[in-house]
């Protein structure tokens, strides 16, 4: 018999199935990471060579606060870096899992009449038309 919410709780924890490898922990984490389209989308632009924010933000059209929230998400979870140059910020791809990743993806995902940001395509900043 349930006598507390705190009973009520603990039996239901008890019946979770609790995964204990650390790889696949690791794993779900760096997906979680990638996991949102703004972030994918930075990914798939960085796979094709370093940008600033302001490269960023012309491809992709996204406001700078939103970018600069999600640039941060990927940092924090060690899939980009930022190098200083003058006053701008070079952000660049730090794990390679993250570009495999995304290739996979673009197999799985293929679709004649998507961007040029998910077919992988060179361009430059500013281009942002193109990318449509």
């Amino acid at each position: 018999m349930i006598k507390t919410l705190d009973d009520k709780f603990r039996l239901r924890r008890a019946h979770e199935p609790k995964v204990k490898c650390r790889a696949i922990g690791a794993a779900s984490d760096f997906m979680k990471a990638m996991a949102n389209p703004v972030r994918l989308a930075i990914l798939c632009v960085l796979m094709e060579g370093a940008r600033t924010v302001g490269e960023l933000e012309d491809v992709l059209d996204v406001h700078q606060p939103t970018l600069s929230q999600q640039i941060g998400e990927l940092r924090d979870a060690g899939i980009i870096f930022g190098t200083r140059r003058s006053k701008a910020v070079v952000y660049r791809l730090a794990d390679p899992r993250a570009g495999q990743i995304i290739a996979h993806l673009r197999l799985l995902f293929a679709d004649s009449e998507a961007s040029a940001i998910w077919r992988g395509a060179q361009f430059e900043a500013g281009n942002a038309m193109e990318m449509t």
